[in-house]
């Protein structure tokens, strides 16, 4: 069974260990917690690229984000797999490998609260909550592209095409918001 975008749900809980909020504006809250799960192979898979540019206030914490440069090598330590076409059952988009690479660091920056950091369309990052894993940022779409995005996962990895974007109700995601907007406990 397929479904067309989960996108339009309200609040759902993502692979790369955070929950997204669907806002007005082409906005998204974003809100990282340490109890959150992630996609099983999230080690080896957290550098990805989006299909639009957009604008990452962070609002509560520090979030580190590292951009990175795509270096195409057939025997590159990177599989790119290419995120398109109709989600499954449990939220994902299809993992479908689409050559190899290196991705060499390019820039690391730690972004504080009440800071902004841009990222490029089709330009690989990755982010990674700081102090106590609790962070919340206001994202912006800008410019929007038409082909899929892109996660890595290394040589040898296999991808967690099987992670469930569903396997937490609305009712605890909006918890784990609360925990960190406000600072209350989350009940897993």
């Amino acid at each position: 069974m397929l479904i067309d975008d989960v996108m339009t749900d309200k609040i759902t809980l993502h692979g790369l260990g955070f929950v997204q909020v669907q806002l007005q504006g082409n906005q998204r809250l974003h809100v990282w917690h340490p109890e959150l799960p992630r996609r099983t192979c999230f080690e080896h898979s957290a550098i990805h690229d989006h299909r639009f540019d957009f604008v990452s206030r962070v609002l509560i914490g520090e979030q580190r984000n590292i951009e990175y440069a795509d270096v195409w090598k057939d025997e590159g330590d990177y599989v790119m797999y290419l995120h398109e076409g109709a989600r499954t059952e449990k939220g994902g988009r299809p993992w479908v490998p689409d050559g190899r690479t290196d991705m060499v660091a390019l820039f690391d920056n730690v972004i504080r609260a009440g800071q902004s950091y841009k990222q490029g369309a089709y330009k690989y990052h990755r982010t990674e909550p700081q102090g106590d894993g609790r962070v919340a940022t206001i994202m912006q779409k800008t410019y929007e592209g038409q082909k899929g995005a892109h996660s890595t996962c290394r040589v040898g990895v296999a991808p967690d095409s099987d992670f469930d974007r569903f396997q937490w109700s609305p009712a605890q995601l909006w918890e784990v918001v609360s925990d960190v907007l406000l600072g209350q406990q989350v009940t897993p």
